[in-house]
């Protein structure tokens, strides 16, 4: 294969790709660190990192290459698109409060608020609501 065809063509696609994965990757970690999975969140980014340092090592052995450049960027950009596709196939808990009111509801959501707090949990939120509801 020729040197510069490779140089300026198969290189930046594979950097693309390398960064499509690792920042997918990046995503689904994440997810686990959220959701609490410490150790396939550990795993995950192991080789996150692994597929990183290769993709920036071409890119320092291939400075003057601007097509590495924008394949890091596109790469980057794609993989953020990629990693949220993935992220919708997670189920993610959503508690959602539906009510209907016949007066005013600027009250009411204040003491929700006071009621709440900030970001409690579900099981706080609970607890809190049975206090004030006795």
């Amino acid at each position: 294969m020729d040197p510069a065809f490779f140089s300026l063509v198969v290189v930046p696609i594979l950097i693309f790709f390398a960064r499509v994965t690792d920042v997918s990757m990046d995503t689904i970690r994440i997810i686990f660190i959220s959701k609490g999975y410490k150790g396939r969140a550990a795993f995950l980014g192991f080789f996150e990192v692994i597929i990183w340092l290769v993709a920036i090592t071409q890119i320092m052995q291939n400075l003057t290459n601007v097509f590495c450049y924008l394949a890091y960027g596109a790469g980057f950009a794609m993989g953020t698109y990629v990693g949220m596709l993935i992220e919708e196939k997670f189920p993610v808990e959503k508690n959602n409060i539906a009510s209907v009111v016949k007066n005013d509801v600027s009250k009411l959501f204040g003491d929700l608020r006071g009621l709440f707090g900030p970001k409690p949990s579900g099981r706080y939120m609970r607890q809190r609501w049975l206090r004030k509801a006795r």
